[in-house]
Parts: structure tokens; sequence; C-alpha cells
């Protein structure tokens, strides 16, 4: 009877050592993996960062922000360890929506918006418009001549590119647009 007690004493101690030892890694923070976008006109220049110990397999889907399941560009990349994976999309105008996963090989860790199949939500999808209206007013010379040279209106009112034209146009008195 002593024997028994001594071995279902040692066991006992001994599960939760073993349980600790054998455990399954959990989850990487959400900032082992990240993505972000830069919006230059139609271009949108994604970094895919992967601060994991580990190649990952990862998605990465453009679409129209009113129908987000509906991808007009994608991308697959296999980004090693320690890596910043840069690629580019080039996009219609529009308001667009970016949903992306990463996961591991045996896919028990995963990061990602989420939206896409069932990985673990760890960002927020990004959500753009294509073109990007320059900030200096559409001139295209940095200032828009009100004095302060730096490119402002100083009114917070900035002109799509090409509507000065329109403008001019319709205070000439002209209907006609374009070239003659």
């Amino acid at each position: 009877m002593i024997k028994s007690a001594r071995a279902a004493a040692t066991a006992a101690l001994a599960a939760p050592l073993l349980a600790a030892v054998f455990a399954a890694p959990a989850n990487a923070a959400p900032e082992d993996v990240t993505l972000a976008a830069e919006v230059q006109g139609n271009n949108v220049d994604f970094t895919l960062t992967n601060n994991s110990q580990q190649r990952l397999s990862c998605s990465v889907n453009v679409a129209p922000a009113a129908t987000p399941w509906n991808a007009v560009w994608d991308h697959n990349p296999l980004p090693s360890p320690g890596s910043d994976d840069r690629f580019t999309a080039t996009l219609d105008d529009g308001s667009y929506q970016v949903d992306w996963f990463c996961h591991d090989s045996d896919i028990s860790e995963s990061w990602g918006t989420g939206n896409i199949g069932n990985f673990t939500k760890t960002a927020e999808p990004i959500f753009f418009t294509a073109p990007v209206v320059p900030d200096d007013g559409g001139t295209g010379d940095g200032d828009t001549g009100d004095g302060d040279g730096d490119g402002g209106t100083g009114d917070g009112w900035h002109l799509a590119p090409g509507s000065l034209a329109v403008l001019e146009a319709l205070t000439a008195g002209s209907a006609a647009l374009g070239s003659s």
C-alpha cells in the first residue's frame, strides 16, 4: 500500500512538470508578423514583416471595400524569419480593403485580419482609396501661391489634379474642356 501511495504522489507531482516541458508553444505575439501599406497614386507598396522564428505561408488580398470577398489582386509570399518582404499592387481608381493572413507550416500559429479562412485575428483590415490626391493642391510645384511656401492653401481645401483647369474653363465661360 505504501508503494502505490508513493507512486501516486510521484505521478501527481510530476504531471505539471511534464505538462510544462511538453506543452505546445503558445501563439506568437501579434506584432511578430505585420503588414503595412503605403498608397502612392494608384500604386500600393506593401511591407510584410516576419519577426517570428519560422518561415511562413501568407496571402494578401485587395478587394473593393464594398465587396471585400471579391479580390481584385492577391499575392502569396513565403517570408523567411526576420525578413521584410516588399511588393507592389497597381490598382484602378476606387476604395479598397486589404485582408491578409500568415501561418506556420503546421498551422499551429497564425496572424492577420481573421477575415480569410479560420485564422487568428491579430490585425485590422487596411482601408484606402486610390489614387491619393497630393497635398499640394494638385499644382505639382509644391506651393499653391498663398505666400507661405508650405504647399497648402491655408484653408484646408485641396483640389484634385486637373480640377484647376475645369474651374478656369468654367470661370472663363468656356464649356469645352480638353485639347482643341
